[in-house]
């Protein structure tokens, strides 16, 4: 299996340098009153770079909000836990009586 995922990087990384080679033409580009010619695989690659840190931001944003509800949901199995634990000694109390 590790071998099958080395052999998908390696072709996808083939592909980006010979994608780049194709695409290395000067773009020009203004930000901010700069302008500047960048090569045109820069600015997918760093577009690419800032799709995939917004997209782990947002990701470890919902971690946080998935691992909030494990602990309430944890705190409520806890609780119900204990109710169950209370009313099954009311019950053998009671039939003891």
């Amino acid at each position: 299996m590790y071998l099958f995922a080395i052999i998908i990087i390696v072709l996808f990384a083939l592909l980006g340098i010979i994608f780049g080679a194709q695409n290395s033409h000067q773009v020009a580009w203004h930000f901010l009153g700069k302008d500047s010619n960048t090569p045109l695989i820069s600015v997918i690659i760093i577009s690419f770079g800032c799709g995939v840190v917004l997209a782990f931001i947002l990701a470890i944003v919902d971690e946080f909000k998935l691992r909030g509800n494990i602990n309430k949901q944890q705190k409520e199995i806890d609780a119900l836990k204990r109710e169950l634990g209370t009313l099954k000694t009311m019950t053998t109390q009671e039939e003891k009586e």
